[in-house]
């Protein structure tokens, strides 16, 4: 793997995906001040900063081509929406959007796992994989409620726009993921709390089985 011009040397890149992982986690529920007004400008930035992270992550070219492929697809789904506001380009820009926090996700894991050497960075790393869940999570939450719009309710109600869909649905998730779980916004359909179940799991055994592995990895490397 090269290293000029790569963002992982020296796990830097973990701090960054920290930085705008959380960026982006706050400009969800803002929409005055600076954060609201830069709310395209950061997600653009967080789509542009994980394409150099494909790009100098240790994936194989055909794991690269699969991220590119993802954002070439969100890409041109996100222009046909400006042109034309379709509920089914919106679902299919959800459904991309979800495919491709996967694909952030593996990468971040792997870049994490991909030499044994344990540093500081990969434990902000760990972090940024943990804040990338829940954006995982907001992305399937949100799609479930493009296709059937009263699979959430908040006060008892239905959300009235996809924005404020996807504003209440991140904040949710996140709840869920923490297992704070206040109880004001509800999952009504059966599919929606098939998804609650799972990142209230994943929430409480990702952190568990991720320091569980760097303490073995960091046992290996010491023995050598």
């Amino acid at each position: 793997m090269k290293t000029s011009g790569n963002i992982w040397k020296n796990d830097q890149g973990f701090i960054w995906m920290l930085v705008i992982a959380l960026l982006t986690l706050v400009s969800t529920q803002l929409d005055i001040g600076i954060f609201g007004e830069s709310k395209l400008l950061i997600r653009l930035g967080f789509f542009l900063f994980t394409l150099l992270a494909i790009k100098s992550s240790s994936l194989s070219r055909t794991g690269k081509l699969v991220g590119y492929t993802f954002a070439l697809l969100m890409l041109l789904s996100a222009l046909a929406i400006i042109r034309i506001e379709s509920s089914t380009l919106i679902l299919l820009y959800s459904i991309l959007s979800t495919g491709y926090m996967i694909f952030i996700l593996w990468l971040v894991v792997s870049q994490i796992f991909a030499h044994e050497v344990i540093t500081a960075n990969k434990i902000f790393g760990g972090v940024a994989a943990y804040i990338i869940i829940g954006h995982l999570w907001t992305s399937m939450y949100h799609t479930i409620y493009i296709i059937d719009p009263s699979s959430f309710q908040s006060a008892g109600e239905a959300f009235h726009t996809t924005a404020e869909a996807l504003k209440h649905l991140s904040y949710f998730s996140f709840v869920t993921l923490t297992t704070i779980g206040y109880g004001d916004i509800l999952a009504v359909s059966s599919e929606a709390r098939i998804l609650v179940m799972l990142e209230g799991l994943t929430g409480q055994l990702f952190p568990a089985i991720f320091i569980a592995k760097l303490v073995a990895l960091q046992i290996e490397h010491s023995r050598k």
